[in-house]
């Protein structure tokens, strides 16, 4: 069997194709390029062929969701499923109103459950925004902290100043620059690397104590912060997983 499962992030579309429970293919393309026919072709045409037997997506930009979700029935002939917190997932949201969360980190709660089943885990998200989600051992989301991601700071340090120069995310070999844009990468990045440090071992606490708990780093930046002992596990294609598994369970409980 194969699934098709896409999540519609506010910078790019992360793309996944499952046969059975295996992740097989795995890219991003611009946000845009599943909305309309001609993107389609040019950016998915030759990456998605054949036939699939089930599709499912989220998505965090909502003017774009039916565009893409008419383009996948159209030419892969599934109608996707869309993941929110009110369809069939298993999960129960904490939330004091679960629509107001973010579907993508729905989708990476779902990937975290079925991993790591009856765990405690915080899932550390680095994508346009970086978010921290608590997600108890008992199958309950129970909250968490969103704030910029890696690739925002430069920007937000540009467009709210003078003199400040555009900035390449790096790793620099020490926090201690001798330039402008040596300190403005150093703030940057380790300005980050504390920022998900403090917030996730905050959140580890409120949520579950002394308990122990499984941390896991995903989206497009984690990657960069693996060396810094911030993660348990790096697990990239945490949200296909919780698509892939949303996508069956959903069409089960139906």
């Amino acid at each position: 069997m194969r699934t098709l499962v896409l999540n519609i992030g506010n910078s790019s579309l992360l793309v996944g194709v499952f046969t059975d429970d295996r992740l097989v293919t795995q890219f991003r393309v611009p946000v845009k390029a599943a909305a309309t026919p001609r993107s389609w072709k040019k950016f998915l045409g030759n990456r998605l062929r054949g036939k699939f037997d089930r599709a499912a997506l989220c998505s965090v930009v909502p003017a774009l969701t039916p565009k893409i979700m008419r383009q996948v029935e159209a030419k892969l002939g599934v109608a996707p499923l869309l993941l929110t917190a009110a369809a069939a997932h298993g999960l129960k949201i904490g939330y004091r109103d679960p629509r107001q969360l973010g579907t993508d980190r729905l989708a990476a709660a779902l990937g975290a459950r079925l991993l790591f089943p009856e765990q405690n885990v915080v899932i550390v998200d680095c994508g346009t925004a970086t978010t921290v989600t608590a997600l108890n051992k008992k199958g309950v989301l129970l909250g968490g902290a969103i704030f910029p991601g890696l690739g925002l700071w430069s920007e937000m340090l540009v467009s709210r100043t003078a003199q400040l120069p555009p900035a390449e995310v790096v790793r620099p070999v020490e926090a201690l620059g001798r330039s402008t844009a040596e300190g403005l990468q150093s703030g940057i990045f380790y300005g980050h690397v504390g920022a998900v440090r403090e917030l996730t071992q905050r959140i580890r606490k409120e949520a579950f104590g002394q308990a122990p708990a499984v941390v896991v780093g995903t989206g497009g930046s984690a990657e960069w912060l693996t060396l810094e002992n911030l993660f348990t596990v790096h697990e990239p294609g945490l949200i296909l997983t919780g698509l892939h598994f949303f996508a069956h369970f959903s069409s089960d409980h139906a």
